[in-house]
């Protein structure tokens, strides 16, 4: 069996359908069931799928699972975005950070700090509210309006003066985020702090994390936003490239 149909063949195997019988996968994958069932049989013989006794059906196999446990653990989200913050440091001088969902709030998990005297510092672990982060922003833009205030912690926190605290205008400022493809937090989160940030895409082309810098206001005025932007737009995408987006 070639390679490319073992592949799509394991793809099929989701947290949300752990189990599938031959003639689920023959419907699924648009094969002859004679096919479908040799091939299973011959995953099975290899160790890469297990048959229940009871049922018949195929289940990715514990070996198989051990594997991908292992390469989660060898590329993990935050080792495959270091190069890429490393280099949007150097490019801008200020801090990185990447940032992912974590129920409904942005969970800073690695940062790159700037070299420059005065910065913002990358921690580790922060937490950030949806609505007043750039990163955060860029999580959002790009899901349904209903998920975007399902995902919102109502009512939306005045974190400064200039923290957006309407369902309504924040779903504009997010529209603008798509239009430009990155987001912008001027002085939204903390007094001074302005960040810029851009979207990661996984290999289904869905939003997996976010990337962003964050640097003092007094050093960043608004006509270089656009030059930064490019900048971090850049980062993400070459991440995104790194898990397999197929049209970053």
């Amino acid at each position: 069996m070639l390679l490319h149909k073992t592949m799509d063949l394991l793809r099929l195997f989701t947290p949300a359908r752990r189990e599938l019988s031959v003639s689920e996968v023959a419907k699924l994958l648009t094969w002859p069931k004679s096919t479908t069932s040799r091939s299973l049989s011959a995953m099975e013989a290899a160790g890469f799928l297990d048959r229940s006794v009871e049922s018949g059906r195929y289940r990715v196999s514990m070996q198989l699972a051990a594997v991908g446990e292992l390469a989660k653990q060898a590329t993990s989200l935050q080792q495959m975005a270091r190069p890429a913050l490393e280099r949007l440091t150097a490019a801008t001088g200020e801090t990185s950070n990447l940032v992912v969902l974590v129920d409904s709030e942005g969970v800073n998990v690695e940062a790159i700090e700037s070299p420059q005297p005065v910065m913002h510092m990358g921690s580790v672990g922060r937490r950030f509210p949806l609505h007043a982060s750039a990163a955060c922003k860029a999580l959002l833009a790009w899901r349904p309006d209903s998920e975007i205030l399902s995902l919102l912690q109502l009512p939306l926190a005045r974190c400064t003066p200039a923290t957006i605290t309407s369902p309504e205008l924040l779903l504009r400022d997010l529209a603008d985020v798509r239009e430009r493809g990155y987001a912008v937090n001027w002085m939204e989160l903390e007094d001074d702090l302005v960040a810029v940030g851009a979207p990661v895409r996984d290999h289904r082309s869905d939003v997996v994390a976010a990337i962003s810098i964050s640097a003092p206001a007094s050093r960043v005025p608004r006509d270089v936003l656009p030059a930064i932007g490019a900048h971090v737009v850049d980062a993400a995408r070459a991440l995104s490239r790194s898990l397999g987006c197929p049209s970053c």
